[in-house]
């Protein structure tokens, strides 16, 4: 009787498992198509692209557009998007640890409007901020620099990394600190020894906030820049608008240039991404 009332029960269960498979497999193909097809495209030779009928796979497979950009300094535009990107993570997680640590473990003076002034710096859209930062750094002499979008980015970001950082801090077990205390460990040291350690999943989180920002991002550079030296790939990619017609290849190409080092890290750091997420969620 009871392998009788069984059996239905587990055939729900198989359904409603491939029901789901099925439906989340339908949703991962649309989100992915555009990605393909721009891929596809940028494989075909200039007149294939624009054919009609289109065709997902091309007829004829071409490196054509990719050995085009990195002659026309997409090399550089990577370089200087990789370093002004890490630069960024580094000095973002630098002062984010710190400020997060301390608003997580220390009670002074002013702790609750500090707070309060992350979240709210995280609530104001980064295209106001355009006009006074242009003025900064050309007081500064940092315009058309690499340095002066690292600042950027790292003030830019550093008030969600403090934040994700402080939830993360604050979830983790104090007692692992009045333990390093006890054996005369001093609060620099702890936050090193100890805390940062055990902070992983939320320093890959924060990181790779800032590392898609930096990454991606077009508003920022394309405003404080000017210089093909100094370009970064988001910029270098609009090039390949034109101005009287799109050179669909050159343009694809680099786009799926660009998208390629955000999802291979991604896919890297994902187990340690969603639990840096969800780890400050719960108290310890």
């Amino acid at each position: 009787m009871r392998l009788e009332t069984a059996r239905p029960w587990r055939g729900r269960v198989a359904r409603r498992k491939a029901a789901n498979f099925v439906v989340n497999t339908l949703i991962a193909l649309f989100a992915l198509f555009p990605i393909l097809w721009g891929l596809s495209s940028s494989l075909k030779p200039a007149d294939e692209i624009v054919a009609y009928p289109p065709k997902l796979v091309p007829t004829t497979f071409t490196l054509e557009h990719y050995i085009r950009i990195f002659h026309e300094q997409a090399g550089q535009y990577i370089f200087n998007s990789a370093l002004v990107t890490v630069s960024a993570i580094v000095l973002s997680l630098a002062a984010g640890a710190l400020g997060g640590y301390a608003l997580a473990r220390f009670t002074f003076a002013g702790r609750g409007a500090a707070m309060v002034f992350v979240v709210g710096v995280m609530s104001i859209p980064i295209a106001s901020l355009l006009v006074p930062t242009f003025s900064t750094l050309s007081v500064l002499n940092l315009l058309d620099t690499r340095t002066g979008l690292v600042l950027l980015y790292t003030a830019y970001q550093l008030p969600i990394v403090i934040w994700t950082l402080y939830g993360y801090f604050l979830a983790l077990p104090v007692e692992l600190e009045h333990a390093a205390r006890i054996d005369g460990y001093s609060a620099p040291r702890v936050l090193w020894k100890i805390v940062l350690p055990l902070s992983k999943p939320g320093l890959v989180a924060a990181a790779l906030f800032v590392a898609v920002f930096s990454w991606n991002d077009f508003v920022v550079a394309v405003t404080m820049t000017s210089s093909a030296e100094v370009r970064t790939l988001p910029v270098g990619i609009y090039d390949y608008l034109g101005f009287y017609g799109r050179e669909w290849g050159p343009l694809l190409a680099a786009a799926i240039v660009s998208i390629i080092p955000i999802v291979a890290i991604f896919m890297f750091l994902q187990r340690y991404f969603v639990s840096g997420l969800t780890g400050g969620g719960v108290k310890g």
